[in-house]
């Protein structure tokens, strides 16, 4: 049953909304029973809540950001399959005309469903209550080698110890499960403050460890769509004197990713750098022609209504000593695998988005993509032209066997960022990806609509 709500004085409706941020996005949190049972009835509400049902570039008239980042909506329910506690669709709703693209998922929006959930009473507590009855049991019997010692008061050693509570969170989008680990409190609700950071913030929060499982083809049913590692694109683009061949590497996992080498960029790119008009078409028209390569459109005009998807990100070897802002004690220790230039809607993203990250940790897990050959410790400059060969190559790559615990350190605008990786050796396939986000509520109510 939709909760719309009529608001008689003013002659418009609202709707039951939470705001968070949500690792480096911040976006609108809805009930799916809130909501009209069929889908395509969403897409208005979503628009007016967000101030895009106007077509505003600003989003005046809604909580929207005016950033691809600030104008997001997550969708989250209760589902009924065996191997999840939570179904959750996410929305990206433009800014500047009136589309809503649930064609791919968000995974730091994704990062704020479990955190969502457990305030919401869509999940409780209750599976980690064990943990506490392990951390009560292992005080007594350490209490016992210490008769001269104060005996604990447990109750208060736990409440100072957060629970770790797993949700399964399946992605509607995507059709992929994604396993969020959240702290918990003392009553039962989200444990908010913590001391971990993330780049691209500058406060900090719990960790949230949000792992997702088998992303592997999650649109296109393979983690290479094309059927091989590396691919060749040629286009021609507005303010570049002749066609372009770019080495890219289209892959699938969490959500489709174009990368591309930077080095065989044209040189206007390096010169106007990426943020200009000539470079963020040049970036466009790969990514539409790549689109098509992958299976996503059948031409460009169909890839150019449909701009959340697939996403593209313009790689380079690591820069050492390049980033240390609000990245994790760990990060900063590390030196970057891999440098990265995310883009997103049209625009330089400022950070890499959490589901490029799964992309890029994967990319780099395997042997003979372009981010393994671009990372640190890979294939020597003079072997990075080789024929990409065929995708089913069941190799590790040289930087993933190096890697302690397959983490791979992603160098990007706003800092580092560790990507936790695991591929399996019995083929180019990535068991999972974790990646870790904090999250916050910031404003919970009803969210004006313009009238029906």
């Amino acid at each position: 049953m939709p909760h719309i709500h009529e608001q008689q004085s003013a002659g418009r409706r609202s709707i039951t909304a939470v705001l968070m941020r949500s690792g480096t996005s911040k976006g609108l949190f809805l009930h799916r029973d809130h909501l009209p049972e069929n889908m395509d009835e969403w897409g208005p509400i979503m628009l007016s809540a967000m101030g895009s049902s106007t077509g505003d570039k600003r989003q005046l008239d809604g909580i929207g950001g005016a950033t691809s980042t600030t104008s997001k909506v997550a969708v989250v329910g209760r589902s009924h399959r065996e191997d999840a506690d939570i179904d959750y669709t996410f929305a990206q709703v433009s800014i500047g005309s009136k589309n809503v693209d649930m064609s791919g998922n968000c995974g730091n929006m994704a990062s704020g469903v479990g955190p969502f959930a457990l305030d919401e009473g869509l999940v409780t507590a209750e599976p980690g209550q064990r943990e506490v009855r392990q951390h009560a049991q292992l005080i007594r019997s350490l209490s016992r080698f210490l008769p001269d010692y104060p005996s604990p008061n447990v109750e208060e050693v736990l409440t100072k110890i957060p629970l770790q509570l797993d949700i399964r969170i399946f992605n509607t989008n995507t059709g992929r499960t994604i396993t969020s680990t959240v702290a918990v409190g003392p009553e039962g609700r989200f444990l908010e403050k913590g001391d971990h950071r993330i780049s691209g913030y500058a406060g900090s929060g719990s960790r949230i460890k949000v792992k997702f499982e088998n992303p592997g083809g999650s649109m296109t049913g393979k983690l290479f769509p094309s059927g091989r590692r590396q691919n060749h694109i040629t286009v021609a683009s507005p303010g570049v004197p002749k066609e372009v061949t770019v080495r890219v590497t289209l892959i699938d996992a969490a959500n489709p990713f174009i990368f591309v080498d930077s080095s065989t960029l044209p040189s206007v790119y390096h010169q106007l750098g990426p943020d200009s008009p000539t470079s963020l078409a040049l970036i466009e028209s790969i990514r539409r022609q790549g689109a098509i390569e992958m299976g996503l459109a059948p031409d460009r005009d169909t890839a150019a209504r449909t701009r959340a998807t697939p996403k593209i990100a313009v790689l380079a070897p690591p820069r050492i000593n390049a980033h240390t802002g609000g990245a994790t004690a760990d990060a900063i220790e590390r030196q970057p695998d891999i440098e990265v230039t995310a883009f997103s809607m049209g625009k330089v993203h400022p950070s890499l988005q959490l589901t490029g990250a799964v992309c890029l940790g994967a990319a780099t897990g395997i042997s003979r993509t372009v981010a393994s050959d671009l990372s640190r410790d890979g294939r020597p400059a003079e072997e990075r032209r080789d024929a990409p060969g065929k995708a089913d190559v069941p190799e590790v790559s040289e930087k993933m066997a190096s890697l302690v615990g397959g983490e791979v350190c992603i160098g990007q605008r706003s800092g580092k960022m560790l990507a936790d990786v695991r591929v399996s050796p019995f083929g180019p396939s990535i068991e999972g990806v974790t990646v870790d986000r904090t999250a916050q509520r910031l404003f919970e109510g009803q969210v004006m609509l313009a009238a029906a």
